[in-house]
Order: C-alpha cells, then sequence, then structure tokens
C-alpha cells in the first residue's frame, strides 16, 4: 500500500507552526482521501470527475449523465463549474458517464439526508 504509516507522519508536518496546521492523517484499511478545504473550488467531484457540482453530489437525482468539464465560469448555486449550456459546450470538453470508467453512480454518503439538510450541507460547504 502506497499510504504507509510513514506517510501518515509525514503528511502531518505540513503546515508545522502554522494555525492550519494538518494533524489528523493516520493509516487506515481505507481509501485516503483528499483534505476538504478548498472543495467549493475543486469541481468535477468523485475520484473521476464525473459529478460536475457539489448540489450534483448530494443530489444523485440531479448528476448529469453528460456535461462539459474545463470551462472556467463558477457555478456559484451549485457550487462547481458551469458544465451545460452554449458556451461550455463551445469552450469544454464533454464528459459522458456511459463511457467505461466515467460512471457516476454509487457515492452516496450524505444523501439520505433531508433536502433541507443537504442544501445546509451545500452552503457551509460554500465556506470550506
Amino acid at each position: 500500500m502506497s499510504f504507509t504509516p510513514e506517510l501518515a507522519r509525514a503528511m502531518n508536518t505540513i503546515g508545522e507552526g502554522k494555525p492550519w496546521r494538518f494533524s489528523h492523517f493516520r493509516k487506515t484499511e481505507g481509501y485516503a482521501n483528499m483534505p476538504l478545504d478548498g472543495i467549493w473550488l475543486r469541481a468535477p467531484y468523485l475520484h473521476n470527475g464525473s459529478v460536475p457540482t457539489l448540489r450534483a453530489l448530494l443530489f444523485p437525482d440531479e448528476r448529469p449523465a453528460e456535461f462539459y468539464r474545463a470551462y472556467d465560469v463558477y457555478d456559484w448555486q451549485n457550487v462547481g463549474f458551469v458544465s451545460s449550456g452554449p458556451d461550455a459546450e463551445r469552450e469544454g470538453v464533454r464528459f459522458s458517464t456511459h463511457e467505461r470508467g466515467n460512471s457516476n453512480a454509487g457515492h452516496l454518503y450524505g444523501t439520505t439526508l433531508d433536502p433541507e439538510s443537504r442544501l445546509a450541507v451545500l452552503e457551509y460547504l460554500k465556506g470550506r
């Protein structure tokens, strides 16, 4: 495994002397995800970039089967980049979840919350 206890210790030295210092990296038997700081600017989401916005991540029925990536206009409401419409089509690169390896299914953590709570999470993440 590439995420060793030694790497976890080294990761916990990032930002030494700063109030934001990393301190919670630890070796587990699971997936080592990225920190959530700046998540509002890390679209598209999931390991394969198959979900264009945090809203679509929290509302799986809104996940588009096809969208455009690499268009650099920010979608403040849905937290991601604008991924549809004529400008996104002209400037972006088409992404289809029907192609092998591009699925946006699963990853349902948080999606069982009621809609109001999911919207509250979305608003919270806008400031992270």
